[in-house]
């Protein structure tokens, strides 16, 4: 019985801990503003990803060399 209120204590204490952790301890910015970089072009993809002539419909694309169901 003595072991099982240990446990409980112990997992109060570290719940508590890491509750303080959480809110006090830890840098105020978010992580996205800490870990930017200058170089991330996430606006403007270009063209080089698929292609200039590439118009997003599914039927107009063919490949070469198919392969023939057997």
């Amino acid at each position: 019985m003595g072991i099982i209120v240990t446990g409980v204590v112990v997992v109060g204490a570290i719940a508590f801990g890491t509750g303080y952790y959480f809110t006090n301890v830890q840098p105020a910015e978010p992580a996205w503003e800490v870990y930017r970089t200058e170089g991330a072009r996430v606006g403007d993809p270009g063209h080089n990803l698929v292609g200039k002539s590439w118009s997003g419909e599914p039927g107009s694309v063919s490949a070469d060399n198919e392969e023939k169901p057997s």
